[in-house]
Parts: C-alpha cells; sequence; structure tokens
C-alpha cells in the first residue's frame, strides 16, 4: 500500500527541506506527498490585521506553489500535491495526521510556523498527531 505523507510548509527554508526529505523517502518507498500549508488572518491585541483575506491566501499560495515547483523539479517521479488550507495550523496538521502514514515538518520557521522549533508547533504536533512525526533539521 502506497505511503501517505503530509509535510507542513510555511515558506521557510526548513520547511522546504522537510518537503525534500519526504519527496525523496517516497521515491524510496513509494507513495504520495501532500505538501499543506495552513494560512489564517493573524488577530494581535484582539483586532484583526487590516491585510485582506484574500491578500493572504494570495501570499501563502505563491509561496505554497513556489516550494512544490522546486521540489516537483528535483524528484519528478514523486506523486506531490498541493493544498492551502485556511485554520489553525496545529488543529489542521493534527487532523491531516489522522489520515496519514507519516507527518513531517521542519525544525523551525515562520508565518503560522513562528518560531517553530522543537518545543513549539512541531512539539504539539509530535504529542497530538495520531502518524509518526518528522522533524527535519
Amino acid at each position: 500500500m502506497p505511503q501517505t505523507v503530509v509535510v507542513g510548509l510555511d515558506g521557510s527554508d526548513e520547511s522546504v527541506r522537510a518537503l525534500r526529505w519526504a519527496a525523496n523517502q517516497v521515491k524510496e518507498v513509494g507513495g504520495i506527498v501532500h505538501a499543506v500549508m495552513v494560512w489564517h488572518q493573524p488577530v494581535q491585541f484582539g483586532y484583526r490585521l487590516p491585510t485582506p483575506d484574500t491578500e493572504l491566501e494570495q501570499r501563502a499560495r505563491k509561496s505554497l506553489d513556489a516550494a512544490v515547483d522546486r521540489i516537483k523539479g528535483e524528484f519528478p517521479s514523486v506523486d506531490l500535491r498541493s493544498r492551502l488550507i485556511r485554520g489553525h495550523v496545529v488543529d489542521e496538521m493534527v487532523g491531516l495526521s489522522k489520515q496519514a502514514d507519516l507527518l513531517v515538518v521542519g525544525n523551525k520557521g515562520h508565518g503560522a510556523f513562528t518560531g517553530m522549533m522543537v518545543g513549539s508547533v512541531a512539539l504539539k504536533l509530535v504529542h497530538h498527531a495520531a502518524c509518526p512525526v518528522v522533524v527535519v533539521r
């Protein structure tokens, strides 16, 4: 049965390394890589920031497409699919982990993954994911 690997992307170099690791893993064992970026409207001090949702979504889509295109170029034989989701990153990734064989994230990043080191978002995913988690350094 093919392996289903979900990779959390945030536009950082670390998340692109995680996607590259996952693509290499699937190249070796077979399966599908789902590159996922979760975006949301940031809130500070209880107020939404003035950036329109459409602009935030477009930025996220552009960043996701750039990462996926880059890794597709390096691993043309790998089935690599992208998905953009609006929501809370930990909740969405934990939900996706229920249908995955492996969840892969970078060790730190930015955007929704601000300060992502083992100890923040990555640690939450390690503790709450329904499948094994790989944190790529």
